[in-house]
């Protein structure tokens, strides 16, 4: 009876553990998520082809100002060329997978043509022409896979370029906040639309 009851605690032990560890797994990866939120919210960071400063996305004035001036450079025109690299990127990617899906789609329809070819030569026993269906389906099959494979070339340049303008808008961002000459955050969120300066409205 002893050992039983022994047995049954120690069960219980491992169970209650094996129970507690998602739990803790599950708090330690929500502080983790929380403390990148947090860091996200100090400082310069890239969001799409802006900067958002300490929570903050920045207009367009405000992020020429803060470009303006990382430790005596000016990267106005360097984050020009990043989002428009970026663009490119986008586009290529974008037009790279809809070469793909209609490749696909060739495909597809090709080979409708040759099921429904192969249907028509058993019901006929051989005696149809095949040509009005095996012609279709190859220039179906060929066309599809020249449109795939031009996507696919023109993913793989776009993909690349995308991720290499989001990695230098980033480096950026850390340059600025690693700076040690920069246009400061009180000057950045006191612009107005004419420039730096006091705003009165009545």
């Amino acid at each position: 009876m002893r050992k039983l009851f022994i047995l049954l605690v120690l069960l219980m032990t491992v169970c209650a553990n094996s129970y507690a560890e998602p739990g803790a797994k599950r708090e330690v990866r929500r502080a983790q998520k929380d403390s990148i939120k947090v860091a996200e919210l100090v400082g310069a960071h890239r969001k799409g082809t802006k900067i958002k400063l300490d929570g903050i996305v920045l207009n367009k004035e405000q992020q020429a100002l803060l470009l303006s001036n990382i430790d005596s450079l000016d990267f106005n025109a360097d984050w020009a060329a990043f989002k428009k690299q970026r663009h490119w990127g986008n586009g290529l990617t974008i037009g790279g997978s809809v070469l793909v899906g209609a490749g696909a789609a060739a495909e597809v329809v090709a080979l409708g043509y040759v099921l429904v070819g192969v249907l028509i030569a058993a019901f006929t026993l051989g005696q149809a022409d095949m040509d009005e269906f095996m012609k279709p389906a190859g220039y179906l099959a060929v066309g599809g896979l020249v449109s795939a494979g031009v996507g696919a070339s023109t993913m793989a340049v776009g993909i690349p370029l995308r991720v290499s303008a989001d990695k230098k808008m980033k480096a950026t961002c850390e340059s600025y906040n690693n700076a040690t000459v920069r246009v400061e955050k009180s000057v950045i969120f006191g612009t107005t639309a004419s420039g730096i300066g006091l705003s009165f409205n009545f």
